[in-house]
């Protein structure tokens, strides 16, 4: 295969951040079913056991996988490229000629 054609490649993966979006989507297909099952779990109880421990363990497990999910979209996010920012580039002078490289 093409080396320049595998760069491509990469750099389409890489601008797309493919991966990243589908372990979120993971993440929050995870996320509605653990809620899903919590909601399963506590209407499946007698009216007598839904008390205040059930209903507190029910909301904390409910916060905590909201929580995680906030925490995988807060560093997905926040790892993403900066489309307005200008190519940095780097002057070299050497012997009266002058060299710009753009990266």
């Amino acid at each position: 295969m093409n080396k320049q054609l595998l760069l491509h490649w990469a750099e389409v993966v890489d601008s797309w951040r493919i991966f990243p979006r589908l372990f979120l989507v993971g993440c929050f297909l995870w996320t509605v079913e653990v809620t899903r099952w919590l909601l399963q779990w506590y209407t499946m109880l007698p009216k007598e056991d839904r008390g205040l421990e059930a209903s507190g363990f029910a909301s904390i497990v409910f916060v905590a996988v909201l929580g995680f999910l906030k925490l995988v979209y807060q560093t997905y996010s926040d790892a993403g490229r900066d489309w307005n920012q200008q190519p940095t580039s780097m002057q070299t002078t050497v012997a009266s000629t002058t060299t710009t490289v753009q990266s």
